[in-house]
């Protein structure tokens, strides 16, 4: 038998409520004092890619992957991702430089582990 004060429930998030509102103006507030962008910010932004990132990209065609070896690597993000376990209200963000310096590496090893995979 289950003890009520051992139950927890999960407090499910609306995209209007105070905590949600202030968690994103807190994150627009640090992308606008550095150069931070999401991983589909930087990859659209950026006007001339690597030859690792457009290899990438005739591989995979989206940039899941890159974001899980990122993560997989330790690459630091500004912002975590942020949700109610439904959907991602925020998304996870990096400094531009990083993901200059870390995002060709990682496309690298994605596209490694791909063919290892094969």
């Amino acid at each position: 038998m289950m003890n009520d004060t051992t139950v927890q429930e999960k407090k499910m998030l609306s995209r209007k409520s105070p905590e949600v509102i202030a968690y994103i103006q807190m994150v627009e507030k640090a992308k606008r004092d550095a150069e931070v962008v999401t991983l589909r910010e930087w990859y659209d932004s950026t006007p001339n890619h690597l030859q690792e990132i457009i290899d990438y990209m005739a591989v995979y065609k989206q940039l899941g992957p890159l974001g899980k070896e990122l993560h997989k690597r330790g690459i630091k993000r500004v912002t975590e991702r942020f949700g109610d376990n439904v959907r991602t209200l925020v998304e996870a963000t990096y400094q531009r430089g990083l993901l200059d310096a870390s995002a060709p590496l990682c496309a690298i090893a994605c596209i490694i582990n791909r063919k290892l995979e094969s």
